[in-house]
């Protein structure tokens, strides 16, 4: 599920409790899954950004999924949700759209639903659970975006990239998120922070 307002810095897990992953494993995910997907390369993009559309109309029906358009005054809690025993991906009207529009939050969304996919969540909407009851590698949402990151932004990329700037347009994120995923990668020392020389956030 992709909620609204969320914050990739909050201090208590966001989803439901899952099989613990941690960051390592995720990285090796990524890393099997990311040559399957497809890339924005020879459509307007290069060849780190992910193609969304293409995800929805291709990648999806192949692994047995569909999608539902839904309209903004009935999805007003989050962007999008999966419902696995359905085999369907929910969307909101404008996440939908969007994902033409090259809107990096649209783009993020379509790539979060699939990560929740992959990672075999039973389930993504369940608002009886409780929530903030387990750790942050046990938490559904924090594997989904921990995985759509490492997705959308490869340790390659990283790597030739000199700046979260640089790397949000080459890989079709926010700056904020690229920011992020280079500061993760910096602290488990998988990038060498002087390489930035300052513009680590920028």
């Amino acid at each position: 599920m992709t909620t609204l307002g969320s914050s990739q810095s909050l201090r208590t897990p966001t989803g439901l409790k899952v099989a613990p992953m941690s960051y390592a494993k995720l990285e090796e995910v990524a890393e099997g899954l990311r040559h399957l997907l497809p890339s924005a390369s020879g459509h307007g993009g290069g060849p780190w950004k992910i193609d969304a559309w293409r995800i929805l109309e291709k990648t999806l029906p192949q692994a047995g999924f569909g999608y539902h358009i839904a309209e903004i005054e009935d999805l007003k809690e989050c962007a999008a949700f999966t419902i696995p025993e359905q085999r369907l991906v929910v969307l909101r009207q404008d996440i939908y759209e969007g994902v033409f529009k090259e809107d990096v939050f649209a783009r993020s969304t379509v790539v979060h639903e699939l990560a929740h996919i992959v990672l075999n969540h039973a389930v993504t909407l369940n608002r009886g659970a409780a929530i903030g009851k387990h750790k942050f590698c046990e938490d559904s949402e924090w594997q989904a975006k921990a995985l759509t990151a490492a997705l959308m932004m490869p340790i390659e990329a990283c790597k030739a990239a000199h700046s979260a700037t640089e790397l949000a347009a080459m890989c079709g994120t926010s700056t904020q998120a690229a920011s992020y995923r280079l500061q993760k990668l910096t602290e488990r020392k998988l990038l060498d922070p002087e390489r930035y020389r300052g513009n680590l956030f920028g």
